[in-house]
């Protein structure tokens, strides 16, 4: 068992946890920064709406639009919380497959949850 001493264990320890919260951060910005730009687009194709040749009204996001926009961000949900679960099983020290498994099924109801609040709020 090697013992480190005070100063130099907190200085090793404090610069990748640094890193990964200024990462984190960067990542959540830019991710409000994507959402803050689609959201009006979102917002004005909900609420438009186009003239058929026999003059019925439809709405521009038809259900097969809101399908395919909700599958794409519940398929980027579940990957992102796949490769979290995933980098975190690999730096444990158990490596317990129940819990592993347990990841997976969080990550895919993650994508469900997702899928399921896009689809209420375009709808």
């Amino acid at each position: 068992m090697t013992v480190v001493s005070g100063r130099e264990g907190s200085r090793s320890g404090l610069v990748p946890w640094l890193l990964s919260v200024l990462c984190s951060a960067a990542v959540m910005a830019l991710l409000g920064c994507v959402c803050a730009l689609l959201y009006p687009v979102l917002k004005e194709l909900r609420e438009l709406t186009v003239r058929g040749e026999d003059g019925a009204e439809q709405k521009m996001l038809g259900l097969w639009s809101v399908l395919v926009i909700s599958v794409g961000v519940a398929s980027l949900c579940s990957a992102s919380s796949w490769v979290l679960t995933h980098l975190d099983s690999a730096h444990s020290s158990t490596q317990d497959r129940d819990e592993a498994g347990l990841g997976r099924g969080m990550a895919a109801l993650n994508g469900v949850m997702a899928m399921a609040t896009v689809v209420w709020s375009l709808s």
